[in-house]
């Protein structure tokens, strides 16, 4: 039987690279299911047309056997400022009826079990995303040593760019990072493919590896009180 230990939910902007990640690196026993929700772009705007949907997304779960809900977007969960990721929550438990989750919290839940004080953030964001989610980790208490932006604009496109930002694409992106006053590394977006490169950027950069994707997974297991060490997922899932 499928999700004998945990059903999930996901609510993600429409990309194919989440589901994929979870079901080759959950543990055995753990199902997912997921919805989509239009994703015109990670720009302010673009983000505030996605949270919109996402309380009547979320209703799709009332009458699904779920122990918990997640919404999948980094960007999405934290671009109105402090809070915005329990907002975010309280959405999803209201409509649904199931506990909640977003990428945001799962990365802050990350950052302080591993004792981060100091992070150096990459993302494929426009600046002024970059901006409010610098905001939004400094307002929860860390020092956001440097925030860098790639630039995906020639990877695709057709609105699908950041799924073609490969394994070579964001390793040397990453080792280009000034990590000097940095304690961790945040690998940020769920349209990323991060989960095959965790250890190692570890093993290169010599700090622990935050991503969205590991995060999420990671927090998503504790909620449903699912205990497992997941290989190659960096110091977070020895914890």
């Amino acid at each position: 039987m499928y999700g004998w230990r945990a059903k999930i939910g996901l609510i993600t902007p429409i990309s194919e690279n989440a589901e994929h990640a979870f079901h080759i690196y959950a543990p055995e026993g753990v199902s997912f299911s997921s919805m989509k929700i239009q994703f015109p772009g990670p720009t302010p705007e673009g983000l505030a047309i996605l949270t919109d949907q996402l309380e009547a997304t979320a209703a799709v779960y009332k009458n699904y056997d779920a122990d918990l809900v997640v919404f999948g977007c980094t960007s999405g969960s934290c671009i109105k400022g402090f809070g915005w990721d329990q907002e975010c929550i309280r959405q999803i438990e209201r409509a649904s009826g199931k506990p909640g989750l977003t990428t945001s919290t799962a990365v802050l839940e990350a950052l302080r079990a591993l004792g981060s004080k100091k992070v150096a953030v990459l993302t494929p964001y426009p600046q002024a995303t970059n901006d409010a989610e610098k905001k939004f980790l400094e307002d929860n208490g860390f020092a956001v040593t440097n925030i860098v932006g790639m630039d995906v604009s020639y990877v695709r496109c057709d609105g699908r760019k950041m799924e073609a930002c490969d394994e070579y694409f964001l390793y040397r992106n990453a080792m280009k990072m000034d990590l000097k006053e940095a304690d961790t590394f945040f690998l940020s977006c769920m349209g990323l493919s991060t989960m095959e490169i965790v250890d190692e950027l570890e093993t290169a950069l010599g700090v622990p590896v935050v991503t969205s994707h590991q995060a999420t997974l990671w927090s998503a297991l504790r909620h449903c009180r699912v205990g497992a060490v997941v290989p190659r997922m960096g110091k977070l899932f020895t914890l």
